[in-house]
């Protein structure tokens, strides 16, 4: 019977437990401003959902509101707080970051309500962390938020930016900490500007005209005014970037400042808590035209902020922590009456407490209850997880998202609209990269039609590959990019860019380290040198007597003197040895006469092949005459060599040129000056370096007088040209080529040095860099770069000569050695007018012996001289020589032997042809002598 009756009474105790808790009403208290209207209707419509229809729920949520005005301090925040302990409230929603004390949180931690805040919270109450063990805070911690700012801006690639925000706003220096820091490690790159509400901010642009990149922070209510007054300096062009930290700028309207402005291009990034993508089941999803997945929406309600979506998470969070803790403790959620004395002693509500500890350990992860992803908090109650979306403000397309791990997300930027946008490509004139076209000009053409050159055709490529539109702007100063020491300020392409009157410089325009540090580059689609542009002395006709300049005019005339000299002598030196005077019948051994073999016509003859270095078949027997002829040999030789080692060097015109090969031997002079462009490229490689012969050659330069330097290439042509040898440029490779094809007055001297390369600049942060250097790169794997340079390099007509390798030898054509020849043919032409007149005197004799017509005796023996195959001529009696030829050796070696050896003398000089030609005694004569 007992058991039957505890039975009925357990079921009966069971049926009014769940009454009771279908029934119960939970207090929850807000605070609420009288300008946040749109907040407190949040917070009734999220009650509102979370208690739905009466059978689903075991709980209802009562909310008590409590109405603030800006001016209520911390003692009516307080009497407010405590009517709210006094009404049993479960929870206190707020206030926002309007007010300006922590006392409602300081009574929730005293009382053990839970205290949920969706608003930024003041630093000085966080450091306060034992007095606010009870609260929750759902807006994202700005420690964590500062360091997501500096990872966008980080990943923007932003080297170079100023950060502007409201000096009255005192959680701005909070979220913004990261950024400031980099502004104490770099305070020339980053610098800081303060506004006050109210203040004509055309100051603070005005003190920033030319920057391209702003951070700026502040409340979205200012920030088309701040937008408009920065327009009249320039930084809201196509090539500025502004940075928008505030998580609910999204919410201002900016079509405005678009719609009917066409200045208006500057690029805008802002950032927002990323948000479920599906609107809440409370939200009337009528009113405004929105557009969400390609679906389009009208909703009379405003936009939605971002307090509105934490005021609903908070509620949701609340709502699930306390279904969890009935779940467990069912017969402890009640609240019970509490003091709202600081004094009072207890330590309040423990199941409040116990409520705060599920709040904290309750992850929002891809849960749909929540507006907001990734809902974690810390021990302290601040959310230290949560997702950043960056997205484009004045077309609502998210291209990125950032999470506390710091990782940044790029998203679909396919589905972003794109705007029309004519890229301005800053260029100056010159030749061969860009310059006017005259049969374009001539035919009225307009636009990029009338510029022509490798520039030109290069960016023409890279559109068709990347798919945008271009107009080129030469600039007017005609300068590549150089600072002024004084005003900071850039002129030139450069300047252009810095100023945001283009979007892209290219032309020859180098890479270097200052120039980098004020634009960025795309990868090089050049690679050069420096090299150093001379003028070639115009080619001169070789004179005939050339291959007599290794030797001077007097050398040649004590040569000729010692020849004749040295033959004279030789006859003298040679007829007082008696070892020279020889038998002229090596046969007859008591001959009646010697004869010396040493004649003025046979010493000439080897004297002068002893220079020759020809032989000769007569040679000295005497130890005089051959220590002599030894004396003589020895001057022939090293005459012979002397001119034969500096005959080519004199011939050949390169190796006269000059001795300059290199620019250690044009510092090492002061004979030719030498220059390059005033500021540029060259100019600063040879002033920054630390190299000797750099250092030498610009303190050369520098000191000059009239000035060495240059404005451009091309005046540094003229000045090569017009100076006939006595001046130099320095230039790059690819410029100094394209002037050689053009002038065949130039010539290159020495080597190049110090790479460099050619590139594109754009500003820092540029989209599109990227997009250019993959082009470059393509272009340059199919050879079409190489291509363009042919096409603009090679000059087709002209009719320069290849210069020759300086370090090679060079040929000796017939104009260096023409000299040689037609001493050669002289020789000969005399040559044969002598045997021509000793034939004709020869002709007459035997026409005179032969009692013939001189034409007879002519035809007869020039008949027999063109029978060159015949090599015997017979002697006839009637011959001039036939007397001499004829007569009988017998009758004067007969005559030789009458006579006695006593009477016999020596003839000097005569030689025993000249013996044998002697007449022979009558024969009559000899006859009457006979026995």
């Amino acid at each position: 019977m007992w058991p039957g009756i505890a039975f009925i009474c357990c079921c009966f105790s069971a049926v009014l437990v769940r009454d009771s808790l279908q029934q119960q009403q939970i207090n929850i208290g807000a605070f609420f401003y009288d300008n946040e209207l749109a907040l407190e209707k949040e917070f009734l419509a999220v009650v509102n959902a979370i208690n739905g229809p009466e059978a689903e729920q075991t709980f209802t949520l009562n909310p008590l509101i409590k109405h603030l005005n800006p001016e209520d301090g911390s003692v009516a925040l307080q009497e407010h707080a405590c009517a709210f302990i006094d009404d049993g409230v479960a929870a206190i929603f707020g206030p926002s970051s309007q007010a300006a004390s922590d006392i409602v949180a300081l009574i929730c931690n005293n009382t053990g309500i839970p205290h949920l805040e969706f608003d930024v919270a003041d630093d000085e109450h966080l450091n306060d962390k034992p007095n606010h063990q009870m609260t929750l805070n759902l807006y994202p911690s700005q420690l964590i938020l500062s360091k997501a700012y500096a990872d966008i801006v980080l990943n923007f690639g932003w080297r170079k930016f100023t950060i502007v925000y409201d000096d009255e706003d005192a959680q701005a220096r909070a979220r913004l900490q990261d950024l400031l820091q980099l502004r104490d490690m770099h305070n020339d790159v980053v610098r800081v500007r303060k506004f006050h509400r109210d203040d004509d901010y055309r100051v603070i642009w005005k003190s920033i005209k030319g920057e391209r990149r702003v951070v700026l922070d502040c409340k979205p209510d200012m920030l088309v005014e701040l937008l408009n007054s920065s327009s009249e300096f320039g930084l809201t062009g196509v090539f500025n970037n502004v940075f928008l930290t505030n998580l609910d700028s999204y919410t201002d309207n900016l079509e405005e400042l678009t719609a009917d402005n066409e200045t208006f291009a500057v690029n805008i990034t802002a950032v927002r808590l990323l948000v479920n993508a599906e609107q809440p089941a409370h939200v009337d999803p009528y009113g405004l035209v929105t557009q969400r997945d390609s679906v389009v929406f009208e909703s009379f309600e405003p936009e939605r902020m971002l307090l509105q979506d934490l005021l609903h998470d908070s509620l949701q969070l609340f709502a699930q922590a306390w279904r969890n803790a009935s779940y467990f403790y069912p017969d402890r959620m009640s609240v019970p009456r509490l003091s709202c004395d600081f004094n009072a002693e207890g330590r309040g509500w423990q199941m409040g407490r116990y409520l705060m500890r599920l709040m904290k350990a309750t992850s929002g992860v891809n849960s749909t209850n929540f507006r907001s992803s990734n809902l974690q908090f810390d021990e302290d109650g601040q959310r230290i997880n949560f997702n950043i979306e960056i997205y484009d403000p004045t077309e609502n397309v998210a291209v990125a998202v950032w999470d506390t791990r710091g990782q940044i997300t790029q998203l679909n930027v396919d589905l972003k609209v794109q705007k029309r946008v004519v890229y301005r490509v800053a260029t100056r004139i010159g030749p061969p990269y860009f310059s006017y076209n005259e049969t374009a000009q001539k035919l009225n053409l307009t636009g990029n039609a009338i510029y022509q050159g490798y520039a030109v055709d290069l960016i023409d490529a890279i559109a068709q590959e990347v798919g945008f539109e271009y107009i080129f702007v030469p600039v007017a100063d005609r300068q590549y990019g150089k600072q002024d020491k004084d005003t900071k300020q850039w002129n030139g392409i450069i300047g252009e860019i810095v100023n945001n009157d283009a979007h892209m410089g290219i032309c020859d325009l180098t890479i270097t380290q200052a120039r980098r540090t004020a634009v960025d580059f795309t990868v090089p689609f050049m690679q050069l040198g420096v090299s150093i542009l001379a003028y070639k002395s115009p080619h001169k006709e070789k004179e005939l007597h050339a291959y007599l300049e290794p030797f001077g005019g007097m050398v040649w005339i004590w040569i000729l003197i010692s020849v004749f000299a040295m033959s004279f002598l030789k006859v003298i030196i040679a007829r007082i040895a008696k070892e020279e005077w020889e038998n002229p019948h090596p046969c007859n051994h008591d001959p009646d006469s010697l004869e010396n073999q040493w004649h003025l016509h046979n010493t000439f003859w080897l004297t002068v092949a002893s220079i020759m270095t020809a032989g000769c078949d007569i040679l000295p027997r005497s130890p005089q005459v051959r220590f002599f002829e030894a004396t003589w040999w020895i001057f022939a030789i090293i005459i012979a060599n002397s001119y034969t080692a500096n005959l080519a060097a004199f011939l050949t015109s390169s190796k006269m040129e000059g001795s300059i090969t290199s620019l250690k031997d044009l510092s090492a002079q002061k004979k030719v000056k030498f220059g390059t462009i005033q500021g540029g490229s060259t100019y600063n490689l040879l002033a920054e370096s630390n190299e000797t012969v750099y250092r030498l050659a610009f303190n050369l330069m520098s000191n000059d007088d009239p000035s060495a330097f240059t404005k451009d290439n091309d005046e540094g042509v003229d000045r090569v040209l017009s100076s006939l040898g006595e001046y130099m440029f320095l230039m790059e490779t690819t410029t100094l080529e394209y002037n050689r094809e053009q002038h065949c007055d130039l010539r290159v001297v020495g080597e190049k040095f110090g790479e460099k390369h050619y590139a594109i600049a754009v500003p820092f942060g540029a989209d599109y860099r990227s997009n250019l250097s993959a082009s470059i790169l393509r272009l340059s794997e199919r050879g079409e770069l190489y291509n363009l340079k042919q096409k603009w390099w090679k000059n087709t007509n002209s009719s320069c000569s290849e210069e020759p390798d300086p370090d090679a030898t060079p040929d000796m054509d017939f104009e260096a050695l023409r000299g040689i020849f037609y001493t050669l043919y002289v020789g000969i032409l005399i040559a044969f007018l002598i045997g021509i007149i000793e034939f004709l005197v020869y002709v007459q004799q035997v026409a005179l012996e032969e009692r013939l017509t001189f034409k007879q005796a002519f035809n007869k023996e020039i008949r027999f001289v063109l029978c060159v195959w015949n090599n015997k001529k017979p002697i006839t009696s009637g011959s001039p020589v036939s007397s001499v030829r004829t007569t009988p050796r017998q009758s004067i070696e007969k005559s030789l032997e009458r006579t006695p050896k006593s009477a016999r003398r020596i003839v000097l000089g005569r030689s025993s042809e000249e013996m044998r030609e002697l007449p022979a005694p009558p024969a009559k004569a000899n006859k009457e002598e006979e026995p």
